[in-house]
């Protein structure tokens, strides 16, 4: 793998830990507010966003490359509100495609085949993930101020 290749995927790893922090944060002020659904998947999210770290520093390990790992530069946000928290993540992922596809695009442009079989499974993820975030930002958006269509959304996570 080429240096710069390593590089990139090392910082999309540590990336990925950011991710986690950010729905981390976010599942704590949903459970703050009592929404508990929203709040615990946001929870399993941060977890899945540290398995994406992990998948990355595993593959630079598979390839012979030693992850560069650094800071995690995170600043909290006061989120209060479910559609707040929803928008928050709508706009987070939409730049975690942004990045995979540069991530692509880069090993296209570097003849790194691997690297490019490899980040498939992640454009595939980004479509899923995009969706549901969507989605959720869709449905709090149709709640609007009414705590009993917020508190239905909800109880949806539950399922």
């Amino acid at each position: 793998m080429l240096p710069e290749m390593a590089k990139a995927m090392s910082e999309h790893a540590v990336f990925e830990m950011y991710s986690g922090y950010i729905y981390l944060q976010a599942s704590l002020a949903m459970e703050k507010e009592n929404y508990k659904g929203y709040s615990k998947w946001l929870f399993d999210h941060y977890k899945e966003e540290f398995t994406h770290a992990e998948d990355f520093i595993a593959f630079l390990q598979k390839r012979d490359v030693t992850p560069q790992l650094s800071d995690i530069k995170y600043e909290a946000v006061n989120l209060k509100t479910p559609l707040e928290v929803a928008k928050l993540i709508l706009e987070h992922e939409q730049q975690v495609t942004a990045r995979i596809s540069a991530l692509l695009k880069q090993a296209r442009e570097l003849g790194d085949y691997a690297s490019e079989v490899f980040l498939h499974s992640y454009i595939d993820e980004q479509i899923e993930e995009e969706d549901i975030a969507k989605n959720n930002f869709d449905l709090f958006t149709l709640a609007g101020d009414n705590i009993s269509a917020k508190l239905s959304v909800d109880l949806t996570f539950t399922k």
